[in-house]
């Protein structure tokens, strides 16, 4: 009788447990997921990117579309005659600080859950389901994260992070595997979901000069003492070009603020609060935040800005950057280096007795 009666009690428990499972999943669908789009001046990706919205998945979401003060009537026409559902629509009288205009946003979002979207990257049309279902199975998670993939000004994907990222890291691993080892080939925190009392919580995006690394010192506020979500199954797509605002930044505005990035760290009151009792695990995370900023600065400069600026200027800006040893030693190799090489191509024969000299005593 026993043998008989558990394929039925099985059935019936295994039927109960799916329904639960619906009625919870049913829940926490219907809360709403906002996606805010800043935009500036570009326009051309704009209707591709409000049709990404527009075809996900999930069945929430409001769109906040947020024009920066310079486009007048256009962006609320693009937006009427490519997105046919429900949105709302903001603009600042005059442009603002890329802060500001993102921390606009957060605070006139309705949803529980928030993503900012730039108006040239995209998301895939799971995204923001997948990712509210990963935060309502993590509570202590703050934030998630979806694969992220780096496109051209085309859409095609040439690089990506991988997908092997543990489903949730506690803070100070999450800072480590970013800023750190690096191991998961993250190259933005641009985009993605977060608990929008969370970002309320700490302030929001942090008034940087020229927003230098806001997103960062927002996601290390998010996560230091919180957990971080990944989900392998979604994708947001990044796309890099030379237009962006952070590849256009001149290198003045570049170190004014870093220098800001470096004070912060050492004056906000959560990240100063979590210092003091966690002393050892906040010296580890500055210490990769510190590396993270001075090696963005000094390839800039070495790379990007080297053309764009007369040999005078750019060693200059070289010595633009606070003191931070491991920074000033990489600049007074390179400037060594670039004085050799100069010296090589404007007096051959002098650099060669220099060369013979130098190899005699070695």
């Amino acid at each position: 009788m026993a043998r008989r009666l558990g394929a039925p009690l099985h059935l019936f428990f295994d039927t109960a447990n799916r329904l639960a499972t619906r009625v919870a999943q049913e829940e926490f669908m219907n809360n709403v997921v906002t996606i805010g789009i800043p935009v500036y001046k570009r326009l051309q990706y704009l209707p591709a990117v409000l049709n990404i919205v527009a075809s996900q998945d999930y069945p929430h979401i409001e769109l906040l579309v947020s024009d920066n003060g310079v486009n007048g009537r256009a962006v609320p026409d693009i937006v009427s005659k490519h997105y046919r559902k429900p949105y709302r629509f903001r603009q600042n009288p005059s442009t603002v600080s890329i802060s500001t205009h993102f921390n606009q946003l957060i605070h006139e979002a309705s949803g529980e859950y928030f993503i900012v979207l730039a108006d040239d990257d995209e998301i895939t049309p799971n995204y923001a389901s997948d990712l509210v279902c990963l935060l309502e199975k993590h509570p202590q998670a703050s934030v998630a994260f979806a694969v992220q993939q780096t496109i051209d000004d085309d859409g095609n994907v040439i690089s990506s992070s991988k997908n092997t990222v543990p489903e949730v890291l506690s803070g100070p691993d999450f800072i480590r595997a970013i800023w750190g080892t690096h191991e998961y080939g993250f190259r933005s925190l641009s985009t993605y979901l977060a608990r929008r009392r969370s970002l309320m919580a700490c302030g929001g995006y942090p008034e940087v000069w020229a927003g230098t690394s806001d997103e960062d010192l927002l996601m290390v506020k998010l996560c230091v003492d919180n957990f971080v979500g990944f989900s392998a199954r979604c994708a947001f797509r990044k796309r890099f070009d030379e237009s962006s605002y952070g590849y256009s930044i001149t290198m003045q505005d570049l170190a004014r603020g870093i220098k800001e990035f470096l004070k912060i760290l050492d004056s906000d009151a959560k990240l100063s609060a979590y210092a003091a009792s966690h002393p050892v695990e906040w010296s580890d995370s500055k210490r990769y935040l510190v590396e993270m900023v001075w090696k963005t600065y000094y390839y800039r400069w070495t790379g990007l800005y080297k053309s764009r600026l007369t040999p005078f200027e750019w060693i200059r800006a070289g010595f633009a950057m606070p003191f931070v040893p491991d920074y000033y030693r990489a600049v007074s190799h390179e400037c060594i280096n670039a004085l050799l090489n100069r010296a090589k191509r404007l007096f051959p024969f002098a650099y060669n007795i220099y060369r013979a000299a130098r190899h005699g005593r070695s």
